[in-house]
């Protein structure tokens, strides 16, 4: 079986509209971003800049070149923690996943929260029901620090976190 070779992010922008929909109405982001089918709206308030610069939104590319990326998943940095640190959040299609590139976007968005934003720890927050994202988070470094079972309109979630200065 061929991989291709090639990762990249891409911040998101107002015109990405089309490719966030195409992602977030494939079944493997259903419940991701909230309740419900997200609306144009939802999309644009949310995952298209509107929120910049507490929260940054990237697609997730892959190809087998940079000039054939397809977008494969979304990745958002968001400020937490009174500057310093932030939370990430990473969502790829099935076909991106077991490959090495949430790896990948892992640690670009690491570089990318100590360079740019001089953050010493990250946090991730997968549902407790989600056993593979929760070993994922491990491999890649993120340990955990406790369950939480009342954040309303959640379902029970582990915080989990990574140093990264």
């Amino acid at each position: 079986m061929h991989t291709p070779s090639t990762v990249a992010l891409r911040a998101t922008s107002p015109t990405d509209l089309a490719t966030l929909r195409t992602l977030v109405d494939d079944p493997a982001f259903a419940g991701w971003g909230g309740e419900g089918p997200l609306s144009d709206d939802d999309l644009r308030t949310k995952y298209l800049g509107a929120r910049l610069p507490d929260v940054e939104c990237f697609l997730v590319l892959r190809g087998d070149a940079p000039e054939d990326l397809d977008p494969v998943g979304l990745a958002l940095l968001h400020v937490a923690d009174e500057g310093e640190g932030g939370g990430l959040d990473l969502i790829l299609l099935p076909r991106a996943r077991g490959a090495g590139a949430g790896r990948t976007v892992v640690e670009a968005l690491v570089e990318r929260a100590q360079a740019v934003h001089g953050w010493a720890r990250l946090t991730v927050d997968p549902d407790v029901g989600n056993p593979a994202g929760i070993r994922f988070w491990e491999a890649v470094g993120f340990v955990r620090l406790r369950r939480v079972e009342d954040a309303p309109g959640r379902e029970p979630y582990l915080l989990m976190e990574r140093r990264i200065a």
